[in-house]
């Protein structure tokens, strides 16, 4: 079993790679958070002007659907993981270079930008727009963490934290940034709009001449 499982994923890199190389047109999903407006450390390296941004590459998404690209499982490497993404919150970027495997105690990380990945999904709209999301990447559980998520309906949150002494961060553990997120905006207290995805068609040989 675990060679058919280890057979298919090199087949799915394989076909991958194939579609890249044929210059497929491929969609860059990027995601622009609202501001955070909540901010926690005796000296956090963000402002009231910083939020989450990040993207990623893929194939273009079919409409009314909920795709998780941790299915079937998150062993590593994952297979189904956008093949380049990024995501940042300001003074901290995680790419797909940052990844590796789960670790059952990830204070014993002590790899500030390493992450893994616990969570990777979005449900696309009747246009194949993104209209919510689960995004989170643990290097350490307590203290590192970058987290987006919005249900679609009403409730959302970014929230990010680094480590104290890592990334401009003054605070004997860690520095926080938060913002909660409605449909409606205000409804609850120092609640906002949510963040929104773009869709930008972009050329398979363009990144690849840029990434290499």
């Amino acid at each position: 079993m675990m060679h058919t499982r280890v057979a298919l994923a090199a087949l799915l890199m394989f076909c991958v790679s194939v579609a890249w190389a044929d210059d497929a047109k491929l969609v860059k999903y990027s995601y622009t958070g609202p501001a955070f407006n909540d901010l926690r450390g005796e000296k956090p390296p963000w402002t009231g002007e910083s939020r989450m941004t990040g993207y990623f590459l893929h194939e273009e998404l079919p409409p009314n659907m909920t795709i998780d690209f941790l299915d079937p499982d998150i062993e590593f490497p994952i297979v189904n993981l956008p093949k380049k993404f990024a995501f940042t919150d300001g003074v901290r970027t995680i790419t797909e270079a940052n990844m590796e495997p789960v670790m059952k105690n990830t204070r014993e990380r002590n790899r500030p930008l390493q992450h893994e990945v616990r969570v990777f999904w979005v449900t696309t709209g009747r246009n194949g727009e993104i209209v919510a999301w689960d995004i989170l990447f643990v290097s350490h559980v307590l203290e590192n963490t970058y987290l987006t998520v919005y249900n679609g309906y009403e409730l959302g949150m970014d929230e990010t934290q680094v480590q104290g002494g890592h990334f401009g961060c003054v605070d004997e553990v860690k520095c926080v940034g938060i913002v909660n997120s409605t449909n409606s905006g205000a409804k609850f207290r120092d609640t906002v709009l949510p963040g929104s995805w773009n869709k930008e068609y972009v050329d398979a040989s363009e990144m690849t001449a840029r990434a290499e």
